[in-house]
Order: structure tokens, then C-alpha cells, then sequence
């Protein structure tokens, strides 16, 4: 094993090795050579022989140390006849057990060190000759991690690659290369699965790019073809190319696959009519759309998002993104990437204070054993996604904007712990929205870095001869509830959500004289409600 200790060397120590080991370039050996060893010289068996592969892994040397007599003079009790029974003399036998002893202190991280070394040499010469062909590769590796693929997208972005939403006659199952861009999978939206896509490509192979709707589903006639990967791909876009508008062709669907299979139970073999006969009419559209306005962009991402898992035609922060820099908002993805990389310098760190900037994902609330509201939020910007952490103080003051699609601007501490993803714990949320306006955003940017939330106006002061007009002042909307689990307070939050605004709400608790806030539009039709729900005394607007 002398070729191991000193990888210069390339003549071996033992000859008795010489069928074991592969002589290779730098004569490197590793942990698979050395399970060789203990299985032919001491006569291990597999499993055996894994056993103190295993240790060597874990730098395990005591466990080492106790093998040695069974790999000199054998272990009847597990079947060893070890190396003096295969005719290796003591001296030798010990010789090449202190060499492995030496080789265990470094065999894992050599091994890695090289492994990772060739797969970085050959991924990097990939990525420079074949920036496009690679990119879709890892892609495709990479479906079912969100995370991953989000990262992968920004760095296309960087290379100057864009990742062009699926289309049914340039898409293949997974991702490909289409010019100078990248197109995106069919298997890769939800509800399509990859029996549908071969059939697909089949019938596009055979008779061409598809040219209409109704031809598409006529052709298909036959195969997985049912309305739910048909609607998929209509939310996700693969329609677009061929002049559709997305929200009139999910009215007809129905209507078309209707059609498609009654044409198909019309023509089973052996049942002719008098039309049969004729000579078949070129293949052609006869669909007729309704004039219906087309969804928003927003709306339209919102579909790509629901059946892929990402943003395609673009993402809900490109609006945003100038305001958000202006803000001094840190990507998602360096903060996400500096924490996975534990050998790098660190640029952030557990309990420093930074400012975020994306759409929220997702939203969830519960309660606290102080009988307080929490949220956890997931945020996405087109770097990545991280987990956010509101408490009660902070759901007061920007809990209305805490909507799915919302962006959102916040503030708050990072934390970092060896077990989880990092979070951000929220102490200012603001919406993006509006912040166009030079004094709103110097509003926003001062509330943002102060570490605090916007504070309700004062009235102004009133003159005596024209007092301030009732409406200037703010009031609070007070609700009594006899407990925090009275199944009215699970409602009340409902309700909150079609009120949406910066006004005052206080719900009261009888039984504890605890409080807990939040925030909305004192609407008359939200105060009729609650009265209705709880009676005229325990609704009062102050």
C-alpha cells in the first residue's frame, strides 16, 4: 500500500497485491481496493470487509485496531481463516495492516477530494462549450427540488439564456435547447404525466406541428387524452404559439373534448353513414372562440406557478425589481447559498438585520401558548424562496398585506441554526405597491431600516373657528369575545380578509381580559356583520 501513502510511487510494497490493486495514473487506492484486501488476503467476507470500510469512513480507529488479530490469524467464530491460513507469513500480514491503519486517516477525504475533482473538471468544461446543453441537463435533474430549479433559472438568467414556457410543438418530455434559449419539459407540468407526452411526440412525429386546438385534440383521440393535462397545459401556456388566448380556450374545453369524442365513438370501425363515403376533408379548425379579455400578466403567472412550480413568461417582482434595490433588498438566493456553503467566507449571519423584498407564496397563522398570533410566511423573489417568521407586533402593523401573490418589502433578523433552512424573523412588513410615489417610498424606507411600522396619522390640529372634521380621526373597531376558542374568533379573521386596510381592530378576551389586534377597514357593511354575528353590545367603533 505504499503507492497510497506516497501516490508518486508506482511499484507496489507487497507483490501479493499486485492482482488486487489497478495500477492507474498517480497509483491511487481507495476504500473498494482495501475491502479487496481483507476479502483475498484474511478471507472477509463482503459484508465483513464493509464493516471496517465503514469505520476507516468515520476515522473509527479503535474498532481498526480490534480487527487486526482476525485479519492475522483469522476469527473461527465468524468464519475468518485469515491471512497465515492463506499463506501470508505474520510479519507481513502486520505490515500491511499498519499501511491500512495510516491509508484510514485520510482514505474518505482523498477519495472524495478526487471524485469531486473529475466531476468539477468535466461539469466546468460542459458548462463553457456547452452552456445551453448542460443547463437543460441540470434542469432535468433537478424537477423535484423547487429550490434547486429556482436557482438554476437565475443562473440562466446570468448566462443570457431565457427558459421559455412549454409548448406542444417544440417541447420534448424534459427540458431542451431551442436556439439560443431553453424550452421547457411537458413532463414537468403537473397533471401531464409521461405516457401522455410520448404519445404526444409520437403523433407530432408522424404528422407534423400541431395547428389548431380541435386538431390537437382530434389527433390525440386515443391516447391518456382527458381534460386534465389538457387544462394543464392551457394554464401553463403551451397553447399560447398557436394565437390562443388562454382564458377562452378553458371555456371550451369541455365543449371540444365533447365533441371529439363523440366524432370518435361515431367513426368505431364498422359503423359507416352516408358521409363516410366522401372523400376526407383536410384536416382544419372549425373552432370558434368566445371574445372574452384575456387574464392579466399576473394572472397568467399565477396559472404558470400553480402547474409548474415556477414563473415562466415572467415573475410578479419584475415590476417591483428597481424598487426593491433602490430599498437595498438582499436576493433570497445569497442568502440561501451562503448558508449551504459552510466553507466559503459568510456574509450573513445569524441575528443580522437585512430587508427582503418578494411575492408571498404562502401564508399560515396559529396561536401561541401566550395566546398571541405567529405567521409563517413562505417569501419568493426569482432568486429563491425563504421561510419568514411574524409575530404579533408585526402581523398588527403589515399583517393585511401577508396575502398569497402580495409583494411585499420587509425587514427583520436572520436565523441560522445547523438544522434548518434560514428564516427571517419579521419585525417590518410594507407593501411594495404604491411605493412609486417619492414620499411614500421615503416613508416605506425610513419604517423598513428603523426597525419599527408606520405609525397612525395624528389629526391635524383643528382651528377654533373650523373644528377638524369627524372622519380625520382614527378610530378603533372593539369586538368582546367570551374566549380566545369561541369558534367566532376563527370567523372574525375570515371576515378580516375582505376587509383589507391600516385601521384599528381590538378584539377583547372576557375570560383572560387579553387583547389581541389587527388590521382593516372600518366598513359599515364589516360592522353590520359582526354585530349580526355577535349582538349590537359587543361591537362598538371608537
Amino acid at each position: 500500500l505504499e503507492c497510497a501513502v506516497h501516490p508518486e510511487k508506482i511499484t507496489y510494497k507487497h507483490p501479493l497485491l499486485e492482482p488486487i490493486l489497478e495500477v492507474t495514473y498517480g497509483c491511487i487506492v481507495y476504500q473498494e481496493q482495501v475491502i479487496e484486501i481483507f476479502r483475498k488476503l484474511a478471507g472477509f467476507s463482503l459484508g465483513q470487509a464493509d464493516m471496517i470500510r465503514r469505520a476507516m469512513s468515520k476515522k473509527k480507529h479503535a474498532v481498526i485496531d480490534a480487527e487486526r488479530k482476525a485479519f492475522v490469524f483469522g476469527d473461527p467464530a465468524r468464519s475468518i481463516p485469515g491471512c497465515l491460513a492463506n499463506g501470508v507469513d505474520e510479519a507481513t500480514a502486520n505490515s500491511i495492516y499498519d499501511e491500512i491503519l495510516d491509508f484510514a486517516s485520510y482514505a474518505f477525504n482523498k477519495a472524495h477530494a478526487v471524485s469531486y475533482a473529475i466531476v468539477s473538471y468535466r461539469t466546468a468544461w460542459m458548462k463553457c462549450h456547452w452552456p445551453r446543453e448542460y443547463m437543460a441537463a441540470l434542469l432535468t435533474s433537478v424537477l423535484d427540488s423547487s429550490g434547486k430549479v429556482a436557482e438554476y433559472i437565475a443562473e440562466c438568467r446570468t448566462m443570457g439564456i431565457a427558459l421559455l414556457p412549454p409548448d406542444v410543438n417544440e417541447s420534448d418530455a424534459d427540458f431542451t435547447v431551442v436556439g439560443p434559449n431553453l424550452r421547457f419539459g411537458l413532463v414537468a407540468v403537473k397533471g401531464v404525466g409521461r405516457g401522455f407526452v410520448a404519445e404526444l411526440m409520437a403523433e407530432r412525429a408522424a404528422g407534423g406541428p400541431f395547428t389548431a386546438f380541435d386538431e390537437f385534440c382530434r389527433r390525440m383521440y386515443g391516447t391518456e387524452l382527458n381534460r386534465r393535462p389538457v387544462e394543464s397545459l392551457i394554464r401553463a401556456g403551451a397553447f399560447d404559439s398557436l394565437g390562443y388566448k388562454r382564458k377562452a380556450l378553458l371555456q371550451v374545453l369541455d365543449s371540444v373534448l365533447e365533441g371529439v369524442n363523440g366524432e370518435g365513438r361515431k367513426n368505431i370501425v364498422g359503423q359507416l353513414d352516408l358521409f363516410s363515403l366522401e372523400e376526407d376533408e383536410p384536416a382544419g379548425t372549425s373552432l370558434v372562440l368566445p371574445e372574452v379579455e384575456e387574464f392579466t400578466p399576473m394572472e397568467k403567472m399565477a396559472m404558470e406557478k400553480e402547474t409548474t412550480g415556477l414563473y415562466l413568461t415572467g415573475h410578479p417582482m419584475d415590476a417591483y425589481r428597481d424598487t426593491a434595490a433602490r430599498l437595498g433588498a438582499v436576493p433570497i438566493g445569497s442568502i440561501l447559498a451562503d448558508a449551504e456553503d459552510k466553507d466559503a467566507p459568510s456574509r450573513f449571519r445569524d441575528g443580522q438585520n437585512v430587508l427582503l423584498a418578494g411575492v408571498v407564496a404562502s401564508a399560515r397563522t396559529r396561536t401561541t401558548k401566550n395566546s398571541t398570533l405567529m405567521c409563517y410566511v413562505v417569501l419568493e423573489d426569482d432568486t429563491g424562496s425563504m421561510e419568514l417568521v411574524a409575530f404579533q407586533r408585526a402581523i398588527d402593523q403589515g399583517g393585511v398585506y401577508l396575502k398569497e401573490n402580495t409583494p411585499i418589502c420587509c425587514s427583520g433578523r436572520i436565523d441560522i441554526r445547523e438544522e434548518k433552512e434560514p428564516q427571517l424573523m419579521v419585525e417590518v412588513i410594507q407593501p411594495l405597491a404604491g411605493l412609486e410615489d417619492p414620499m411614500a417610498f421615503q416613508a416605506a424606507q425610513a419604517a423598513l431600516k428603523g426597525g419599527r411600522g408606520p405609525r397612525l396619522a395624528r389629526p391635524a390640529p383643528s382651528r377654533p373657528d373650523r373644528p377638524a372634521p369627524q372622519d380625520e380621526k382614527p378610530r378603533t373597531l372593539w369586538v368582546k369575545l367570551p374566549s380566545r376558542e369561541d369558534p367566532a374568533f376563527r370567523r372574525i379573521e375570515l371576515i378580516l380578509t375582505m376587509f383589507p386596510g391600516t385601521e384599528s381592530m381590538v378584539v377583547y378576551f372576557a375570560d383572560t381580559k387579553k387583547r389581541a389586534g389587527a388590521r382593516c377597514v372600518i366598513h359599515p357593511a364589516l360592522v353590520a356583520e359582526l354585530k349580526e354575528m355577535l349582538g349590537e353590545d359587543s361591537v362598538v367603533v371608537k
